[in-house]
C-alpha cells in the first residue's frame, strides 16, 4: 500500500493532521477527540451534535468512546515515522515505498508492517506461527545444532530445544514441555520468586521506616537533651555567677577592711613621729636654759614622751587579710559541686548501668592526675589493715537508729537497710534527725577496739562513714564529710572520693563493685574501705585522733543502702 494513501486514511476531516486520541460516532466516522468537542461547542442551535463528514444529526450529545483499533494503529504509524526509535527493518509485502516492519514471522521468514500484520492477528491459519521483534537476531529462536525453530522446553536441562533434539538429539528420552507448558511453570517459579522479592521489599521498607522513625527519634533526643542541659547549664552558670560575685564581694569588704587598718595605723605612726620630732625640738630648746628651767620644764617633756608609748599600733600580721575566711566561704559556697556534676551527667546518662560499664573502660586516676596521695606512714598501715580485714574477730552487729533517719528514708522491719524515697514519711520529730540530708545512723557507737561492717550499695550517689553523736544535723555541716565530725567514702555519679572535713580525695573508679567493707581501729585512728568481690581491694583509709564516739552512717540518695554480715552472698 502507498504510505500516502495510508497517511490520508489516518487524518481527521476537521484538522487534516493524524489522528490524536482518536473517537468514533454512532455513524462509524472517526475524529480527534478535542476536534469534535471543538465543533460542537461552536455549533448554535439545538441541532448541534451533528457528524462533520455526513451530517447526520443527533437529539443528544453521543457518548464519545476512544477507538482501540484506530488508536493502535496510529501508534504503529507514529513509530514508522521515527525510524530512530525502531530498527531499520522493512515490511516484505510493501510495494513501493515500503513501511518499516512491526513483527517478523519466523514461519514466514518475513517481516511485515502494521497492515500487511493484520492476516497474522485475523485469521486462524496464522495463529501457530512465530511472530518476533523486527530486527532481533533470527538464530536465538533457531536450534544451535540444527538451525531448526526452538518450540519445545526441556525440564532436565532448563533448555528450549527443537523438534530434532527430541527425536535424535540428546534431549530424547528428557521431560518435555511444549513452550506454553513451559511458560506457565516458568510463570509459577518467576512469580513466586516476585512473592519472595515482593516480601523481602515489605521487610526492608518496614526497616527502612523503622531507620527513618530511629531517626527522628535520635533527633528528638538530641534536642531534648540539648534543651536539658542548657536549662541545667543556665542555672549552675546563674548559681556560679552568684558565688562569684559574693566571693569578689567579701574579697573587697575583707579587702577595705585590711586596708583601713593599714591606714588608721599609718595615721597613728604619724601622728607618733610627728610628735617625738617636736619633743626632740624642744628638748634641745631646754638644754640652753638654766637650771630651775630645765628641771622644771624636762617633767613635762618626760610625761609627754609617755604617752606616746600609750599609742596602740598593730603588728604586721594583724594588717594581713583574713584569708582563711575567705577560704571557709568559697568552699561553703562551692561545696555543692558533685550536686552539679550529678545533675548534668544524669541528663545525659540517665542508665546508671550503662554509665558505669562506660566508667569501668575509663584509665583510673593517679597522683599525676590529680589524687591527693597518701603519706607512706598511711600506706605502710593501710598494708597492715588490708591484711587484718578478711578476720572474722571484731565483726560489729549494727541496726539502724530509727530516730536519726531523715524524712526521705524508709527503713526496713529489721533495721538493716534504708530506701531512699521522693514522698516524706510523717516520721515524728526527733532532735537527732537529719532534717536536710537524707541519712541515717546506726544504734550503735564505738568508743574503743577494731570493728568491720560490709554494705550492700545501690544507686549511683550513696555515702558510707562513721560521725561523733554531737555531728549537726540539719544544714552544711550536717552531710557526711563536710565537717571535722565526720569521715566518709563517697559515690556520686560514677566518681568515688574520699571526704573529710569538706576535703575530698579522688580515688580509681570500681568496676561495677556494690559490696564495701568499713574496718575501723579505734585507738590507731584508722578508718579503712575496702571493695569486696573475690578478694579484697583496699580502696582508702583515713588516718586521724577520735575524741568522741563514733557512729556508722549512711546517705542514700536515690536508691537503697544494705547492712551485711561477711557471711552474706
Amino acid at each position: 500500500m502507498d504510505p500516502g494513501a495510508l497517511e490520508d486514511e489516518l487524518t481527521c476531516s476537521v484538522c487534516l493532521r493524524v489522528y490524536q486520541d482518536p473517537v468514533t460516532l454512532p455513524c462509524q466516522h472517526s475524529f480527534c477527540l478535542n476536534c469534535i468537542e471543538g465543533v460542537w461547542a461552536q455549533t448554535a442551535g439545538p441541532r448541534k451534535f451533528e457528524c462533520p463528514d455526513c451530517h447526520r444529526k443527533f437529539k443528544h450529545k453521543p457518548t464519545l468512546e476512544r477507538n482501540a483499533t484506530l488508536y493502535n494503529i496510529v501508534a504503529k504509524y507514529k513509530q514508522t515515522q521515527s525510524p530512530a526509535d525502531s530498527p531499520n527493518v522493512y515490511c516484505d509485502n510493501c510495494d513501493d515505498k515500503p513501511f518499516q516492519a512491526v513483527k517478523t514471522c519466523l514461519t514466514c521468514l518475513a517481516s511485515f508492517c502494521f497492515l500487511h500484520l493484520k492476516p497474522h492477528l485475523r485469521n486462524k491459519a496464522y495463529q501457530d506461527h512465530t511472530l518476533i521483534e523486527p530486527g532481533l537476531d533470527v538464530t536465538v529462536t533457531q536450534c544451535n545444532d540444527h538451525k531448526k525453530i526452538l518450540e519445545f522446553y526441556c525440564e532436565d536441562d532448563a533448555l528450549c530445544v527443537c523438534v530434532y533434539c527430541t527425536i535424535v538429539g540428546k534431549h530424547k528420552s528428557h521431560t518435555l514441555l511444549s513452550l506454553d507448558q513451559a511458560q506457565a511453570t516458568v510463570k509459577e517459579e518467576l512469580e513466586a520468586e516476585i512473592e519472595r522479592l515482593q516480601t523481602d521489599q515489605e521487610i526492608y521498607s518496614r526497616k527502612q521506616r523503622d531507620l527513618e522513625n530511629s531517626e527522628i527519634d535520635i533527633k528528638t533526643q538530641i534536642n531534648d537533651l540539648k534543651e536539658n542541659l542548657l536549662k541545667s547549664f543556665s542555672e549552675w552558670r546563674k548559681k556560679l555567677e552568684e558565688d562569684e560575685e559574693s566571693t569578689m564581694s567579701l574579697i573587697d569588704e575583707e579587702g577595705r577592711r585590711a586596708l583601713s587598718q593599714i591606714r588608721s595605723c599609718s595615721e597613728a605612726l604619724k601622728k607618733r613621729m610627728e610628735l617625738i620630732t617636736l619633743i626632740n625640738k624642744e628638748t634641745q630648746n631646754l638644754v640652753q636654759r638654766d637650771h630651775l628651767s630645765f628641771i622644771q620644764n624636762s617633767r613635762q617633756l618626760i610625761s609627754r614622751s609617755n604617752e606616746t608609748q600609750r599609742i596602740t599600733l598593730l603588728t604586721i600580721s594583724e594588717l594581713a587579710m583574713n584569708l582563711p575566711s575567705i577560704s571557709q566561704f568559697i568552699q561553703k559556697r562551692l561545696n555543692g559541686w558533685e550536686k552539679y556534676q550529678s545533675d548534668i551527667l544524669r541528663i545525659v546518662v540517665p542508665d546508671s548501668t550503662k554509665y558505669r560499664e562506660t566508667l569501668n573502660a575509663t584509665p583510673s586516676l593517679d597522683n599525676s592526675s590529680g589524687t591527693v596521695p597518701i603519706s607512706e606512714n598511711v600506706l605502710h598501715l593501710a598494708t597492715g589493715i588490708n591484711r587484718r580485714a578478711g578476720l572474722s574477730q571484731g565483726k560489729s552487729s549494727l541496726s539502724l537508729d530509727p530516730k536519726t533517719a531523715n524524712c526521705n528514708l524508709v527503713l526496713s522491719d529489721d533495721l538493716r537497710s534504708v530506701t531512699w524515697t521522693q514522698t516524706e514519711q510523717s516520721y515524728p520529730h526527733h532532735p537527732e534527725r537529719f532534717k536536710d540530708c537524707p541519712q541515717v545512723l546506726c544504734s550503735q557507737s564505738f568508743s574503743s577496739g577494731s570493728h568491720s561492717w560490709d554494705v550492700q550499695t545501690d544507686g549511683e550517689y550513696w555515702r558510707i562513714g562513721i560521725v561523733y553523736e554531737s555531728i549537726d544535723r540539719e544544714g552544711e555541716m550536717s552531710y557526711l564529710g563536710n565537717s571535722h565530725k565526720s569521715w566518709s567514702l563517697d559515690f556520686i555519679a560514677g566518681y568515688l572520693t574520699a571526704r573529710h572535713n569538706s576535703q575530698f580525695t579522688v580515688l580509681p573508679l570500681l568496676p561495677s563493685a556494690n559490696r564495701i567493707r568499713v574496718n575501723l581501729d579505734y585507738e590507731a585512728g584508722t578508718l579503712s574501705f575496702f571493695q569486696v568481690t573475690d578478694s579484697l581491694k583496699h580502696l582508702y583509709t583515713f588516718q586521724s585522733t577520735f575524741t568522741e564516739p563514733v557512729f556508722p552512717a549512711f546517705y542514700s540518695w536515690d536508691k537503697s543502702l544494705k547492712l551485711l554480715t561477711h557471711s552474706d552472698d
